[in-house]
């Protein structure tokens, strides 16, 4: 049995899930999704709450991503695989705009991280997934794909953000293989992108991919032959009891895999959703066994770690993000958070 990735050789160390853009949902009504400075500052860095020091740091790696965008019209397209209303190249832009916005985003966290403790932070970006309705063959899925990456490489290359944020690498939205060939083959068209990534440079170092499908997603085992340099597989156990946050754990320990962990919002009201949050973390601290009797490591101390902590939902109440609204409460799971993300039992 293979152990996790190893920290040392691993690109990153707490991925936070960023979500810009908008959430399309089941009834087709779009949700804005946006990052403010101050969002950024409780998940940056950890203040001492009997000294009102800084001592420690929160998440040190953060991936934007956005599953939908609005076109033109203002109709939700979907930036992921979808069969009814795949987003185009002209939507591929206006997500890119949505990233690069002033004062939000992507400029956001740079200025969150100017009023922070920290020197920089690290930044992945997900890429768009290329539905061949609307790209047609492999080869224009593949170019699609690459000429939307070098633009943002371009327009990164603009923004005065060297002091604060260092571009790592890009994500692969798309969450599984959808399309497996003969006609369409995703294999191929992410092999191609992965190569693509890979001889790009920021700073003199190759950019990195990453993907994090979910458990038993078609492919899922196969990331490093897909050319990607870390995977973390999502338990989906939070959102759904029935599945098994052990036989999740213990397929990532043998897979060499980073784990996600997952919450959203309903922690702070629902005592059955916090208690699921709960397991995954004493799981993280103790390590355990799937039903077959095999065994998985701590994977707080051993593995890279993915935050799934659910976008922002605007209410009755105001504009609410699980993690945001933890600290501005002063709710006891925000320190708890803080120690396993540093490795720490609280006191």
């Amino acid at each position: 049995m293979a152990p996790y990735p190893s920290l040392r050789n691993s690109p990153i160390d707490q991925l936070f899930l960023t979500y810009t853009g908008y959430s399309i949902g089941t009834d087709g009504t779009p949700h804005y999704q946006f990052w403010e400075c101050t969002d950024f500052l409780p998940l940056l860095f950890h203040t001492d709450p009997a000294t009102g020091l800084t001592d420690g740091v929160m998440f040190t790696d953060f991936l934007f991503l956005a599953l939908g965008i609005l076109n033109q019209s203002g109709e939700g397209r979907f930036l992921a695989r979808h069969d009814k209303a795949p987003a185009n190249w002209n939507e591929w832009l206006r997500y890119m705009d949505e990233l690069f916005l002033c004062d939000r985003n992507l400029d956001a966290l740079c200025q969150a991280v100017r009023c922070s403790p920290l020197s920089r932070t690290n930044v992945w970006i997900a890429l768009p997934y290329p539905n061949p309705q609307v790209f047609g063959d492999d080869e224009c899925r593949i170019q699609a794909v690459v000429d939307w990456m070098c633009l943002f490489l371009e327009r990164w290359a603009t923004k005065p953000w060297q002091d604060c944020l260092s571009l790592k690498g890009f994500y692969w939205l798309q969450e599984s293989l959808y399309f497996q060939g003969p006609e369409y083959d995703d294999r191929r068209v992410i092999q191609a992108v992965n190569a693509a990534i890979h001889s790009c440079k920021m700073v003199g170092q190759p950019l990195r991919s990453i993907w994090i499908p979910y458990q038993q997603a078609a492919g899922w085992n196969e990331w490093s032959q897909l050319g990607f340099d870390l995977a973390f597989l999502q338990p989906n156990a939070y959102f759904n009891p029935k599945k098994s946050l052990d036989a999740a754990a213990v397929a990532s320990y043998d897979q060499q895999m980073g784990v996600e962990i997952e919450f959203d919002l309903g922690v702070t009201y629902d005592q059955d959703k916090r208690a699921r949050l709960l397991e995954y973390l004493r799981a993280g601290a103790a390590g355990g066994t799937d039903r077959q009797g095999q065994s998985y490591g701590p994977f707080q101390y051993d593995s890279p770690l993915a935050w799934y902590t659910g976008g922002w939902f605007f209410g009755k109440n105001g504009r609410k993000q699980a993690m945001v609204s933890l600290y501005q409460s002063g709710d006891p799971l925000y320190e708890q958070l803080f120690y396993f993300l540093n490795g720490m039992t609280p006191p």
